[in-house]
């Protein structure tokens, strides 16, 4: 770690980052701007559920390749097979919330991975196989804090398509499980961050990884734009959710 600057500073600079971005993500998504105005619908909640599984799916396999690719620190090693582990499956709580909503009883093919998903997808495989190992951890830092930001919109989301908890596993799951391992990953960088060059390359994957997800939610909205004009087939069951 650079001695100029202290951990906690590190962490007030990342934080600063990362707040800047969401700001500008939550001001131009045109996702974001449906759920606060209230003219969310259940297929629009549906397809980005759809992005979410999708992504979601890969998250455990991507952390653990660092923790291979890592093995010569075996504190680091641990803590990302560990993460591996606790985050594999996650990715049905998705599955689960998109049938909740009236799909239970329709037969569909899941649609595959928008472009914007599969970028973020990517990303997310090629900073873990290579670069700095640590640098993914810049993923984790947002993603496990993400719920500073988007309650409020999950609140919202909730209140205008009337949604029980039951059909908010997804994200009522990860409220809980992420306040822990927000706590573990601050600790791991503190334990691993040993220069400005590590810091550096977590800060970039951080913003990066963040903004790919912000086109990932512009993507889906031009997908629902797609379906209500009728030009997006892969979402044709989701017409089984007009009249639930």
């Amino acid at each position: 770690m650079n001695a100029s600057i202290s951990f906690e500073q590190q962490l007030i600079l990342l934080d600063r980052r990362i707040e800047k971005t969401w700001a500008d993500i939550l001001d131009n998504s045109r996702l974001v701007k449906a759920i606060r105005e209230g003219s969310v619908s259940k297929a629009l909640y549906a397809i980005y559920m759809i992005e979410t599984f999708h992504y979601t799916a890969h998250n455990a396999r991507n952390q653990g390749l660092v923790g291979v690719r890592h093995a010569d620190n075996p504190v680091y090693a641990k803590f990302c097979f560990e993460h591996a582990a606790q985050e594999v499956g996650h990715e049905k709580m998705a599955l689960h919330d998109v049938m909740s909503l009236g799909l239970k009883n329709q037969i569909f093919d899941m649609p595959p991975a928008l472009a914007e998903t599969e970028v973020l997808i990517a990303y997310l495989y090629w900073i873990s196989f290579t670069g700095n190992p640590l640098q993914r951890l810049g993923y984790s830092y947002w993603a496990e804090n993400a719920y500073h930001f988007i309650t409020p919109l999950i609140n919202q989301l909730s209140e205008t398509l009337a949604l029980k908890p039951a059909q908010l596993t997804f994200f009522i799951a990860h409220s809980d499980i992420d306040v822990e391992h927000f706590n573990e990953i601050k600790l791991i960088l503190q334990r691993t961050c040993k220069c400005q060059t590590d810091w550096d390359a977590i800060a970039m994957v951080m913003e990066t990884s963040l903004r790919l997800t912000g086109n990932m939610l512009e993507g889906v909205y031009k997908q629902y734009e797609a379906w209500q004009s009728g030009d997006a087939p892969r979402y044709e069951f989701l017409h089984a959710l007009d009249n639930s």
